[in-house]
């Protein structure tokens, strides 16, 4: 199932790929934005199968599956999996606390997000492109990300409604 959603993601990254990075180059946190549809498949794959792991492999599976048609090449996989594992580390961690929420899912996200800001850092120049272009680009992750959980929440519902089960 994991090897599925990955395949699906793998399709939309490469569908995405040229508009993605032509915006990355352009305006930065208009592309952090969008990129958060890269998570989608992963956190519709973690609701719907509802394993723990199950975004982190889902994005082992895209990012693997992309290598080839990405301007990032095999560093693609670096992204995914760690947007992957951050989301799914913070759903183990609430967890053990507690059931979980629905919110825990968008906290989960945002963690996420903060993460891929992070890992891109090295390839963001603050002197080129300024401190307020860095604090949109976090913005612009922390929102792609949250409204990719979103997302992921109402299709998970409707596949439900719908009957269909991982």
């Amino acid at each position: 199932m994991c090897a599925g959603f990955g395949a699906i993601g793998a399709l939309v990254l490469g569908v995405v790929s040229p508009a993605t990075s032509a915006l990355a180059a352009a305006f930065p946190p208009a592309y952090a934005f969008v990129a958060g549809i890269h998570s989608l498949l992963p956190f519709i794959a973690r609701r719907a199968l509802g394993f723990d792991w199950a975004a982190t492999l889902v994005g082992v599976f895209m990012g693997v599956l992309s290598v080839g048609f990405t301007a990032l090449g095999p560093l693609i996989v670096v992204p995914l999996v760690i947007s992957g594992v951050s989301f799914d580390a913070t759903l183990a961690v609430q967890r053990r606390r507690r059931p979980l929420r629905e919110s825990d899912y968008f906290v989960a996200a945002a963690v996420s997000g903060v993460m891929l800001f992070v890992v891109s850092l090295p390839v963001m120049n603050p002197e080129r492109i300024g401190i307020g272009l860095l604090v949109l680009t976090l913005l612009g992750r922390l929102t792609g990300q949250i409204a990719a959980a979103g997302v992921a929440a109402l299709v998970t519902r409707r596949l439900n409604h719908a009957g269909i089960r991982g």
